[in-house]
């Protein structure tokens, strides 16, 4: 039986959001400052992710495939790890 442990290929370096790409999507009226959790939440949320075993390439959520980097920056959204809101876990520290 073959093994798959390939990457998805959005997973791949040519895909990495950067800096630029960053500040024109938290700019966007998507992530208006009334949508965003404040900065020691969406830090509390990126360190939740780190920890975590479907957190891949420092970017990349596997369950759900949103780039966490981005995604942590929203009120509306929530951890898709099954059984557990590490989010939610965090946001009690």
């Amino acid at each position: 039986m073959r093994e798959n442990n390939r990457m998805c290929r959005s997973c791949g370096d040519e895909f990495a959001v950067n800096e630029r790409q960053m500040e024109r999507l938290l700019a966007s009226p998507a992530f208006a400052p009334e949508l965003r959790v404040n900065q020691a939440e969406y830090e509390a949320r990126l360190q939740a992710c780190g920890g975590c075993p479907k957190f891949q390439g420092g970017t990349t959520c596997m369950l759900c495939g949103c780039l966490v980097p981005v995604i942590a920056y929203l009120k509306s959204k929530s951890c898709p790890f099954p059984g557990l809101d590490r989010w939610a876990a965090s946001a009690g520290s």
